[in-house]
């Protein structure tokens, strides 16, 4: 019971943050006219794999630090997504970290790390539309 109740908690404070913070945009983001289909964020690691027909909503710069992130939505379901996921990240070379998939609500947390980057993937609910997906990833720029 325990386990439960953690994990309740973990993913309850993760899709509080994500509905009190919102995405946020930035100035790159409105020159690129964001949401298109070829629009990226800035800096972003190609390595990291997106769903075909993945779009940008959002991102952020960090203000502190490195870590940035985007939003896309993309078609597809919750497994196909998550699917998508466990298979082109190893693919693409990232090792896997822990994961939190809670299937019944639709929410999946993977980590993953490139050498000594770690990223993250968060998949869940749209705000704006419960039926829609959104696609959250954290990541810190590769090295030059």
């Amino acid at each position: 019971m325990k386990k439960i109740s953690y994990l309740s908690r973990f993913l309850a404070g993760l899709l509080l943050a994500a509905s009190v913070c919102g995405p946020l945009h930035s100035p790159a983001m409105a020159e690129s006219g964001a949401g298109g289909a070829n629009a990226m964020p800035p800096k972003w690691d190609a390595r990291i794999p997106l769903p075909k027909g993945a779009v940008l909503v959002s991102s952020t710069e960090p203000k502190s630090g490195v870590v940035y992130s985007a939003d896309f939505t993309a078609p597809g379901t919750y497994k196909e997504l998550v699917d998508f996921y466990e298979t082109e990240l190893p693919k693409a070379g990232f090792k896997m970290g822990p994961k939190v998939a809670v299937a019944a609500r639709k929410v999946y947390n993977r980590t993953f790390t490139y050498t000594d980057i770690l990223d993250s993937v968060v998949i869940s609910p749209s705000s704006a539309d419960p039926s829609k997906l959104t696609i959250h990833v954290a990541y810190t720029p590769p090295p030059k």
